[in-house]
């Protein structure tokens, strides 16, 4: 008899137990729902956030992308021949025959006035379409080359006097007149002698490596660094 009453006496207690633990269950799973549903809002006001504070940045990209667009599809520089467009950066790349010396020579050749004049002003030409785009532009690198042979150590006196022979060029030309500023603002000269020596030439002594090469270098680290510059304010 003591044994049943203890055994209905527990399993009531047991049953009342029961709907105990349930309701705390319950709690806590309605506890985590909420803490998600407002760690979710949290992130989506956090995304939201970066989406707007990404938009003047992400609108830089996408003009930077057409000016490079039509920089890369611009059929009268297309047809120039002996000229490259990196259509990564946007950068104006002549290395060729023409604009290649006499071996220990300086002098600018009348073909390679002939390619300056044709490719350089219409580059800017397409660049100064969008005005906001010449803040963009970092440098115009004009670099003098040479063979491995150097005659009395002048090779890095001979590769800065090609590529100032181009500047000065280009700097007097009349067709770069409406770019004239820009161009002696942005414009610098560099001296490379064989440090760069075409993997093509098998002598030490090469024509395709006297030449100057002009490179005009856009600014992609401005974006990238508003880029971070937005994530880091976010984090914090």
């Amino acid at each position: 008899m003591i044994s049943r009453g203890k055994s209905r006496r527990l399993s009531a207690w047991a049953r009342r137990d029961e709907p105990l633990t349930e309701n705390y269950w319950m709690s806590f799973s309605d506890l985590m729902a909420g803490l998600l549903m407002i760690f979710a809002l949290a992130m989506t006001i956090t995304l939201l956030d970066i989406g707007k504070r990404l938009i003047e940045p992400a609108k830089v990209v996408r003009e930077w992308e057409k000016v490079i667009d039509d920089i890369c599809h611009d059929h009268q520089l297309r047809e120039i021949q002996n000229i490259e467009i990196d259509c990564n950066t946007g950068a104006l790349v002549i290395s060729d025959q023409n604009l290649r010396f006499g071996f220990a020579e300086t002098a600018l050749g009348e073909e390679a006035e002939i390619l300056l004049r044709q490719a350089v002003p219409k580059y800017f030409e397409i660049i100064t379409r969008y005005p906001k785009f010449i803040q963009r532009i970092d440098t115009i690198e004009i670099s003098g080359h040479t063979d491995r042979i150097d005659i009395l150590g002048m090779n890095p006196q001979i590769s800065r006097e090609r590529a100032g022979k181009v500047y000065g060029f280009l700097l007097k030309e009349p067709a770069m007149e409406p770019y004239r500023e820009l161009f002696k603002k942005k414009a610098i000269t560099a001296g490379y002698t064989d440090i760069f020596f075409p993997v093509d030439c098998l002598e030490d002594k090469c024509d395709k490596a006297r030449r100057v090469e002009i490179r005009i270098n856009l600014q992609e680290k401005d974006i990238l660094r508003d880029f971070l510059r937005i994530l880091k304010q976010v984090i914090r």
